[in-house]
């Protein structure tokens, strides 16, 4: 792609050179600020591309032993659906461009094994838990220009990378990526190539036509002064909005990356994790920083990466419990009057003793006028009864002694006399017999 557009520009050359051109190489450029040629433009050959696109793009996915991460160049069509790229597969570099993982303390070339780990070599956690591989591609040997006097610059690059979620179960190519800045404006261009999935069929694996499209819209840009060696610029992404459905605006981290590149996901069946959709990893696809240095000689003017953004804990409100109320008591208006004891009631002749009386129940207490009657304390509710509430057994009094017992008492003695030997009577009788 860079070579075409090299190409294209010489051929403007012969035809300026040969007169076919309407103004002057000189006057067009004095006309346009964004010519390479222009005054206080410096041309570019050497200048590097450093992005990580998102800590998404380094985090762990969610199907098991899955990761998302880079490859250098372009990873073979595996050919079908639901395969995980192998390590042969893999590379670090290819060309001019390279995969690297932050160590903590500075870039270093990235590792198979640093693919699943974090820059302290641990195993990643859960997707939502924060810990990403913190990876980057970088694209060398970009050529263009940049008049920061004018606030205008374009530098092309010509490379491949290759971007894989769920290892390689779903992946595109971004190729050729070309920077154009004017006004403090600028944007990121490639060209996109990928392969539609479907979560809902594994199998399913199909190529998409090749797209040229916005990788990033920069929406502040400052070129600085003729001394700068690069320049740093933020991705918009929050508050943009999508064309495609499911995207939910009005969380912390709603947002979207550009409409062309997140229509290109769609057909690939992977818009969703271009735009906010609610989820607990939603801010892990905000876009990170991306850099240029104008040569690769000078220092990478990209920032210190920092950790991902952490989940707001999740506190539940605090709910004081009711106080206690106290059990109501009756208060009564005046002193009550003590019930009538009922007077004894004489016996009268039976065989039977007499059952034993029941008292009355107490008269009821006189009330004077205008007071309210005193009233029982209330019951507690079931839910505070602590011991259990089964009713005392009935007061019983003793049976009475009925004669009836007497009588048989009697009968029962006389049967034992009849029945016991008596001796007088018994001499008699041996005395008759004695002949």
């Amino acid at each position: 792609m860079r070579r075409e557009r090299m190409a294209a520009a010489a051929a403007a050359a012969v035809l300026l050179g040969t007169g076919l051109a309407v103004a002057s190489p000189a006057s067009a450029a004095a006309d346009d600020p964004a010519d390479p040629a222009a005054p206080g433009a410096v041309a570019l050959d050497d200048a590097v591309l450093r992005w990580g696109v998102n800590h998404e793009t380094s985090n762990r996915a969610h199907a098991p032993d899955t990761f998302n991460f880079l490859s250098a160049g372009l990873v073979p069509d595996p050919g079908r659906g639901g395969t995980t790229l192998p390590r042969s597969r893999w590379e670090q570099r290819a060309g001019a461009v390279e995969v690297q993982k932050w160590s903590g303390t500075r870039w270093r070339a990235a590792t198979w094994e640093g693919l699943s780990t974090d820059a302290a070599g641990k195993p990643l956690g859960s997707p939502s838990s924060g810990s990403t591989s913190g990876l980057r591609f970088t694209i060398g040997s970009g050529e263009g220009w940049v008049n920061p006097a004018a606030g205008t610059a374009r530098v092309a690059w010509d490379g491949d990378v290759t971007v894989l979620y769920y290892s390689g179960m779903s992946m595109f190519h971004v190729s050729d990526p070309v920077l154009d800045v004017a006004d403090g404006r600028g944007t990121l261009t490639a060209t996109v190539r990928g392969y539609a999935s479907s979560i809902d069929d594994p199998g399913s694996w199909a190529p998409v036509p090749a797209a040229s499209v916005t990788l990033a819209d920069l929406p502040d840009v400052d070129l600085g002064d003729g001394s700068a060696t690069g320049v740093i610029a933020q991705p918009a992404y929050l508050g943009v909005t999508s064309d495609v459905a499911g995207q939910v605006t009005d969380s912390e981290w709603a947002g979207a990356f550009p409409r062309s590149f997140v229509a290109y996901q769609d057909r690939l069946g992977t818009a969703p994790f271009w735009f906010s959709t609610g989820s607990a990893t939603d801010r892990f696809k905000v876009p990170l920083p991306l850099s240029v240095s104008y040569d690769a000689a000078a220092d990478d003017p990209g920032p210190t990466p920092t950790q991902p953004p952490t989940q707001p804990p999740i506190t539940n409100p605090t709910v004081d419990p009711p106080s206690p109320t106290a059990t109501p008591t009756a208060t009564p208006s005046s002193p009550p009057v003590a019930p009538a004891v009922p007077a004894p009631v004489a016996p009268t002749p039976a065989v039977a003793p007499p059952a034993a009386v029941v008292p009355s129940a107490p008269a009821a207490a006189a009330v004077p006028t205008g007071a309210t009657a005193p009233t029982a304390p209330a019951a507690l509710p079931a839910s505070t009864q602590l011991v259990s509430a089964r009713p005392a057994p009935a007061f019983e009094e003793p049976l009475p002694v009925s004669p009836w017992w007497v009588g048989g008492g009697l009968l029962l003695a006389a049967a034992l006399v009849l029945l016991l030997p008596d001796p007088r009577r018994d001499r008699v009788t041996r005395e008759k017999r004695t002949p």
